[in-house]
């Protein structure tokens, strides 16, 4: 039937089509001068998805684009010409409205009312709409909208044409067809030769297509007489008679009763050499189908399958309208039993549904959407929302509840929704149907579903946006008739605030006899009161006997905002004293003090710096107010608001809190933090002496097991076990296990474990020391053991954390790197069954992962498979189908692609197949898969994807994603430049400068993230950057400034922003000028801009000016006071110029006020101290550092390294060496002191040419070598000589002391330091020139690669790799992945497989083999 047509895409795609075409021809007088436009133009043309040829007519719509490009001309001199400005911005706004309705009709196949009323006004509001733009619209407004009815439809069409006419729209023979194509598709009754009498007197030529359609406006009428004298017409103007016309002559023959006539046309078709087709067939189809035929429908479907002719779903869909509008229903079902389910079937069928709906066939719509194809299982878990669309419909036709209630529970019934009522009632409220909602509602109730407060919201806030105060009872009094008790919220947010007062509204409610719930109602009216800042009311009802108990976390954040409304600090107190007397506010624990504390706290941080200081005051007096109360705080409390008052620069006022806190409280606090730690030495005599007394041990043994553990001394910590054993708790062993543990140590930790269970077997240990046992067991092979301990978590029912997951994933993969197959598989199935985590991708990941490591892809397959069947999830499918593909596995290929097609869409197994082509750089299978027909962009997946290119610095593989996603319907192009440019951003600005040439062809409009990254990389390589570069407010300004340093805004605002800016781009001495000029203009600064400045002007070693700036701040901001990072500054600034007493005068004025110096600011004092030799400032600052040495990580080497140095300064070299000697011997004999590395003053002696001092420490260390086994300091000389080139003092020292050579730690160490920068290579050559029998020489070629590979060493790499295979050694992965790159760089072949992961993949992984220290690459 021509009356409603289904293909609404294939329609819109010629539309669209057409469109673009028109913008290229437009764009072209304007700017034919580049010809940018016109190229751009013709290439969206070109890729853009295009219907079949079938669905609009190829030559027609040739003619018709034709027509409408010449059609202006020819009409120009009706209107004056349009100026070029004024084309051009009408172009701009075609293009917006174009792409617009064309992603609704590529998503949905149909157009909304409200979008393209939206797209309508716009073009309106220009006042200069195109013809361009009415045609878009006019053609919008048949068969694409669905949900309107057929007379609505027209009427809008009716109301473009006029008003666009009115607004100076010049239409032509284009605009005039599509009038025409609007009415067919509507059934719009109009007179054809009317039509043409309008077409002649507004001087517009009809064409072939106007004939055609009036042909079929005839045809649709039966009025077979009209379209004859059309049809002679065209025939005498010699216009060809094509298949469209002969489709109409069919349905006019049938609809006049004349179907034996209408079979005929087929013959008169044959006849005229033209074959019958798609087009024809389902005008017969349709004629059958109003005759309710379904035997002759049955056959012409088998004569069509004879044919080359091939009907489509949307074909037989236009059966079913037929079917349905002449009341035949029975025979639908027959019809789409013959349907296939093709791409696309989905949006046709959504359309056809609503068309149906729309025109009142309810039960067919309904039939059509029951016949929709189940989906696969959904594999996030997510339940199916299938018929939102209908059911939405539904409601905005006004269909009754009993009616949509039956909907409902048939989709449910169906699994076609899993929330059918529920997404209903959604759609009610939206459209603010009131009843509809309610009766849904009540149904919900009858049916066992939760209806909440929550549901009536969108209900109660028209009636409070409208001041309705009944409307708002009636709701009300419904909710009660439904059990649904109103909560604060809705009191809060639309039952009070109907009225203008909270009384009124009780009266309003008391007066209806409307039910309330009194306890949320009164927490509400607090709410009120307190946000109006209507403390007294909040006072009155805080006191009133009638007010219920209401916690104060209800509406404490209310009653914050109160205060900071208003000034009255004696209703503060007041109402604070309330809440921590009155017991109804503050039942819940811990109790009155913590919750009024923390109220208080609260009050304090949602306050600005700004706020505190302006009223400060008046908080003095609340805090004193409630000290006069007696209402008190806990320590902890005040920590916290102590803290937030310095960061608001307001020190004064925290006495003022410090007396809440109780005085014992207070006191202990105090005491706490003075305490020291107990090392592990004196707590062990000290346990000596108390067995010796028999006086009870158990705390103190505690405490010296917890501190072995902590200096990771696991042989002590169990001599110390197995000595007082019979002493020893559960926390000893708990900690015990841990460190055994952590030592790797299964057989020591699994004993501790079952000693434990010896001694009481209902103890239950935390998570993490069960955590680390599995993992430790698992990996020595105590399977059993592992599998038992998680049987004990199961049966003790552990605590886990969230986090739980990750570190099970740990073990599992732990055991799948080595290739134990079934360690993983009967630890993950432990796992499972006693539910400690639930199942994910990487969860199950190891459970291929193993097979993977031993080459088995088969069993890697068939695992990953396994996991969707039992867990729903399909882990390391990307990895195991590159693997096939690598193996031209075709075979097992297939059966993995079926098995993801079927349990997860063909939709997501084309990405999968698609990613692993590119992977495996199979790219022209890749572009097959890519450029399948519907495949629409998966921003998640792509990304995904470009992520794991970037992180594996796989270029050409992004390259090609980046290619080869051009065309792809939504790829976000931006997105995927973007990702291509973070690999070009280490001095490869070349390739950038290509993908910028490439954006640029593509018409990609850039973020402004992907032009910053771009400017970045053409100005860190010295090159012009090609465009205007973004900037924020902060470089604009800056740049303003440096450009015109002389010439400031007077207003103060404008320049503390020019001295921020200075200052965050480090142009101090800039910065400070124009502070100088504020300064004489007498304005003033916050605290922010001083301190910033501060620390710029230290930072650059503007001493002298800081100091100053430090003296003016302290006149305009009274308690201003350095920060911890400017004090530390200003000690790194003094000490650069030497005065060194004020630095250590400024270390301790920073230490007597509680601050904290930087680890850099004491170590640079120290370095300071030590060049000038004063030994007695150096114990001074230790002594001054020793309670936050540990906290800042700070070595004791520091000093004991620096007093040597200072000694050495003072030409005391005996006195050095009896100063450190002692320590190291000690050091080596008491594990708990050990002496760290000297290298820092071995260095230092032999840069200062102190040959004798070297010497003398040479010799100290040789003899601690031979007499005393303490091998670090003569291991230091060696390889400072070695680092320092001096390599035959190394030697020699070698020779002296061969015991060098088996240290391996400090080797070790050093190798690793040496490959962390670029041009260090010769460095570790020349250690294994040295020590050619070096135990490490597998790791050193290593770290050697990674240095061959940071230089780009091709030749030394090459060499390295041939001299690993000659020796015999096993080439890691990490090591071949380096040397593969080099490769590739160079553009030569690989002679081996490259490893597929990332750098940082592989150097996990060596760490976590060899136990090495490793960088992440």
């Amino acid at each position: 039937s021509h009356s409603l047509s289904l293909s609404s895409v294939g329609i819109m795609a010629a539309l669209l089509r057409s469109a673009q075409l028109l913008v290229a021809s437009a764009s072209r007088s304007v700017v034919s001068a580049t010809g940018y436009e016109s190229r751009n133009g013709i290439g969206r043309l070109r890729w853009r998805p295009a219907p079949s040829l079938r669905t609009w007519g190829c030559k027609s719509t040739i003619n018709q684009i034709r027509l409408l490009v010449v059609a202006p001309q020819e009409v120009g001199s009706a209107k004056e010409e349009i100026s070029s400005p004024i084309r051009t911005k009408q172009a701009q706004q075609f293009d917006w409205a174009l792409n617009k309705l064309d992603s609704s009709v590529k998503r949905t196949g149909r157009i909304t009312k409200t979008l393209l009323q939206k797209v309508f006004h716009d073009i309106c509001r220009t006042g200069y709409p195109s013809s361009n733009q009415a045609l878009l619209l006019l053609r919008s407004c048949g068969s694409l909208l669905p949900e309107l009815q057929l007379s609505d439809r027209t009427e809008f069409a009716h109301r473009i044409w006029d008003k666009l006419q009115e607004l100076g729209a010049v239409y032509d023979v284009s605009h005039y067809n599509a009038l025409i194509k609007v009415y067919l598709q509507n059934e719009h009754t109009f007179s054809p030769t009317d039509f043409l009498t309008k077409m002649e007197a507004a001087k517009v030529q009809p064409n072939r297509v106007t004939y055609q359609r009036l042909i079929a406006a005839y045809c649709n009428a039966g009025d077979i007489e009209g379209a004859s004298k059309i049809l002679g017409f065209m025939k005498r103007k010699d216009l060809p008679i094509t298949e469209t016309v002969f489709s109409s002559l069919v349905t006019g023959h049938s609809r006049a009763g004349d179907l034996k006539n209408a079979e005929n046309i087929l013959s008169v078709m044959k006849d005229a050499g033209i074959e019958p087709g798609a087009e024809t067939y389902i005008a017969l189809l349709n004629a059958y189908a109003e005759k309710g035929d379904m035997d002759k429908i049955k056959k012409t479907l088998e004569n069509v399958e004879k044919t080359e002719d091939h009907l489509t779903d949307r074909d037989l869909m236009q059966v079913v309208w037929s079917l349905a509008k002449a009341g035949y229903p029975q025979h639908v079902q027959d019809v789409l039993d013959g349907l296939t389910y093709e791409r696309g079937y989905i949006p046709d069928a959504m359309n056809l549904c609503l068309n149906l709906k729309t025109q009142g066939f309810d039960d067919i719509a309904f039939q059509i959407l029951k016949s929709f194809p189940l989906p696969p299982d959904d594999q996030n878990g997510d339940s199916p929302q299938h018929g939102n669309f209908f059911l939405r419909h539904c409601v905005n036709m006004d269909t009754p509840s009993s009616t949509l209630k039956q909907f409902c529970s048939e989709l449910k019934a169906s699994n076609l929704h899993a929330s059918p009522l529920q997404f209903t009632l959604h759609c009610a409220l939206d459209a603010k149907k009131t009843d509809l909602a309610l009766d849904l509602m009540k149904m919900m109730k009858e049916e066992g579903l939760p209806v909440r407060a929550h549901y009536f919201w969108p209900l109660l806030a028209t009636y409070q946006k409208e001041k309705d105060a009944k409307g708002a009872i009636a709701i009300l009094k419904a909710m009660h008739q439904l059990g649904v008790e109103p909560d604060m919220e809705t009191y809060t947010n639309y039952v009070l605030t109907v009225v203008d007062d909270t009384k009124a509204a009780h009266a309003v409610l008391q007066e209806h006899n409307c039910p309330v719930n009194s306890n949320e109602l009164y927490a509400s009216e607090v709410r009120i009161e307190s946000i109006n800042g209507r403390l007294d009311n909040v006072i009155s009802l805080l006191s009133s006997p009638s007010m219920p108990a209401v916690d104060l976390q209800s509406f404490k954040g209310s009653l914050i905002l109160g205060f900071k409304r208003s000034g009255d600090v004696n209703q503060m107190a007041k109402i604070t004293e309330l809440l921590y007397k009155d017991g109804r506010y503050c039942q819940t624990s811990p109790g009155p003090i913590v919750a009024v504390g923390y109220f208080l706290y609260n009050l304090i941080d949602s306050m600005s710096d700004s706020e505190v200081q302006a009223k400060e005051e008046r908080l003095r007096q609340y805090f004193h107010q409630l000290k006069e109360m007696n209402i008190v705080i806990t320590a902890n409390i005040y920590r916290g608001i102590r803290k937030l008052l310095d960061t608001y620069h307001v020190p004064e006022l925290i006495k003022d809190v410090r007396v809440l806190v109780d005085g014992k409280e207070l006191s202990s606090f105090s005491d706490l933090h003075k305490a020291t730690r107990t090392n592990a030495d004196d707590l062990e005599k000290e346990l000596e002496e108390l067995r010796a007394k028999n006086e009870p041990i158990g705390d103190i043994l505690r405490q010296l097991i917890m501190a072995l553990c902590a200096e990771e001394n696991m042989q002590k910590a169990l001599e110390v076990k197995a000595r007082y054993e019979a002493d020893m708790d559960v926390g000893c062993y708990a900690v015990l296990i841990k460190l055994c543990c952590r030592h790797d140590n299964a057989e020591e930790a699994l004993n501790l474990k079952q000693e434990v269970t010896r001694k009481d077997s209902s103890v239950t240990l935390d998570a993490s020391k069960y955590l680390g046992l599995v993992k430790v067991l698992g990996k020595h092979g105590k399977l059993e053991d592992a599998i038992n301990i998680l049987k004990e978590m199961k049966e003790k029912d552990v605590f886990l954390k969230d986090a739980a997951g990750t570190s099970f994933f740990h073990i599992l993969n732990t055991a799948a790197v080595r290739g134990e197959v079934e360690t993983v598989n009967r630890l993950h199935e432990a796992i499972m069954i006693f539910g400690f985590a639930k199942p994910s991708s990487n969860l199950c990941s190891p459970l291929v992962t193993v097979h993977l490591e031993k080459d088995n892809v088969l069993a890697a397959l068939e695992a990953t498979l396994d996991c969707y069947k039992k867990y729903k999830c399909i882990p390391r499918l990307h990895d195991v189908l590159c693997k096939l593909i690598e193996r031209e596995d075709t075979d097992h290929l297939q059966k993995a692609m079926d098995f993801v097609t079927q349990q997860q869409g063909e939709m997501m197994m084309l990405y999968e197949l698609f990613f692993a082509f590119l992977q495996t750089k199979k790219y022209k299978e890749a572009r097959k898969i890519i450029e399948t027909p519907g495949l629409r962009a998966r921003p998640g997946k792509l990304l995904w994807f470009a992520e794991k290119c970037i992180a594996a610095n796989q270029i050409e593989t992004l390259e090609n994603l980046v290619e080869l996603t051009q065309k792809l319907f939504e790829c976000d192009r931006d997105e995927m430049y973007f990702c291509l440019l973070k690999l070009c951003k280490e001095n490869n600005w070349q390739k950038a400068e290509a993908v910028w040439t490439n954006m640029q062809e593509e018409n990609v409009i850039p973020r402004e993230r992907t032009l910053k990254l771009l400017a970045d990389i053409f100005k860190q390589n010295g090159q012009e950057v090609p465009f205007d570069v973004p900037e924020t407010w902060y470089n604009e300004a800056a740049d303003g400034a440096s450009n015109s340093s002389s010439t400031f805004p007077v207003l103060e605002n404008n320049l503390q922003k020019h001295i921020m800016i200075l200052s965050k781009k480090r142009k101090a001495k800039e910065a400070y000028d124009t502070f100088l000029q504020a300064e004489k203009k007498g304005l003033k600064f916050n605290y922010s801009t001083y301190s910033n400045l501060l620390k710029v002007l230290l930072a650059e070693g503007y001493l002298e000016e800081a100091l100053k700036l430090k003296n003016i701040a302290k006149t305009h901001i009274k308690g201003f006071t350095l920060n911890d990072a400017a004090s530390s500054l200003l000690i790194i600034t003094q000490v650069r110029r030497d005065y060194l007493k004020d630095a250590l005068l400024s270390l301790k004025t920073m230490l007597a006020e509680d601050k904290v110096p930087t680890k850099l600011a004491v170590t640079r004092l120290v370095q300071a101290l030590a060049e000038k030799g004063d030994i007695e400032s150096i114990n001074e600052v230790e002594d001054m550092m020793k309670n936050l040495s540990e906290s800042l990580q700070m070595s004791r080497m520091l000093f004991i390294n620096n007093r040597v140095l200072a000694h050495i300064r003072n030409n005391d070299i005996e006195t050095a060496i009896e100063c450190i000697e002692p320590l190291l011997i000690s050091g080596k004999q008491n594990s708990s002191t050990p002496i760290s590395s000297m290298a820092y003053v071995f260095r230092k002696v032999i840069e200062e040419n102190q040959e004798a001092a070297l010497e003398k420490l040479s010799a100290m260390a040789e003899r601690l070598a031979n007499q005393f086994a303490v091998y670090r300091p003569v291991t230091d000389i060696f390889l400072t000589y070695m680092d320092t080139g001096r390599v035959d003092d190394a030697k020699f020292l070698l020779q002296r002391c061969s015991a060098i050579a088996e240290q391996r730690e400090n080797l070790v160490s050093y190798v690793t330091k040496s490959s962390q920068k670029p041009g260090k290579a010769q460095k570790i050559t020349a250690l294994l020139d040295v020590l050619p029998d070096f135990q490490e020489k597998e790791t050193a070629y290593c770290y050697l690669m990674k240095c061959f590979a940071f230089d780009k060493d091709l030749a030394s790499a090459r060499a390295l790799y041939d001299k690993m295979k000659a020796e015999g050694w096993s080439i890691d992965e990490l090591s071949l992945k380096r040397y593969a790159v080099l490769l590739k760089d160079a553009g030569e072949p690989v002679p081996f497989p490259e490893p597929p992961e990332s750098f940082k993949y592989y150097a996990e992984k060596l760490k976590r083999e060899k136990g090495l220290s490793s960088d992440s690459d």
